[in-house]
C-alpha cells in the first residue's frame, strides 16, 4: 500500500506562491508597459505641437506648456526606473518561488519512484511466496513432475 508524499501540503503551498509571484510579475510588467506607451504618447505629442508663435502671449503659452511636457516627462521617466525596479523586484521573487515549488516536485516524483518500487518489491514477494507455496504442494502430492504452466504462462516463457 503506497502512502502520501508527506509534503504535499507544503507543495501545494509552493504552487500558491509561485502563482502569485507569477501574477505579481504580469501586474508590474503590464504597468511597465503603460507608462511607457504614455511616454511614447507625450513624445509623439511634442513633435507634433504647433509652435507658430503669432504673439507674445502665444509665445508664453507654448513655453508654458513646453515646460508642462518636459516635466511630465521627466515624473514618467522617474516612473519608468521605479516601475522597471519593481518588474526586476517581482521577477527575481518569482524565480525563487519557482525554485522552491521544482524542489520539492523533485522530492515528490522520487517518493512516488520509492513507493512504486516499495510496491513492485512487495507484489514480487507475493507472487515468490505463491510460486513456492504451489511448488512445494506439487511435490508432497507426489506429482513428481513440475506443475504444468497456463497457456498465458507458455507465451512468456
Amino acid at each position: 500500500m503506497t502512502r502520501g508524499f508527506s509534503l504535499a501540503g507544503l507543495l501545494r503551498l509552493r504552487g500558491v506562491q509561485e502563482r502569485a509571484a507569477a501574477e505579481r510579475l504580469s501586474r508590474a510588467a503590464i504597468a511597465a508597459q503603460q507608462t511607457e506607451a504614455r511616454d511614447r504618447r507625450t513624445r509623439a505629442a511634442l513633435a507634433k505641437a504647433d509652435d507658430d508663435a503669432v504673439d507674445v502671449r502665444t509665445l508664453a503659452a507654448i513655453a508654458a506648456s513646453r515646460a508642462a511636457a518636459r516635466s511630465r516627462l521627466a515624473d514618467l521617466a522617474l516612473l519608468t526606473d521605479a516601475q522597471r525596479a519593481d518588474v526586476d523586484e517581482a521577477r527575481r521573487v518569482h524565480g525563487e518561488a519557482k525554485t522552491r515549488a521544482r524542489g520539492l516536485e523533485k522530492l515528490e516524483r522520487a517518493h512516488a519512484e520509492r513507493e512504486r518500487v516499495n510496491d513492485l518489491r512487495v507484489e514480487q514477494a507475493a507472487l515468490d511466496e505463491i510460486a513456492s507455496a504451489r511448488s512445494i504442494a506439487g511435490r508432497s502430492a507426489g506429482v513428481g513432475a513440475a506443475p504444468r504452466l497456463t497457456a498465458a504462462a507458455e507465451d512468456v516463457a
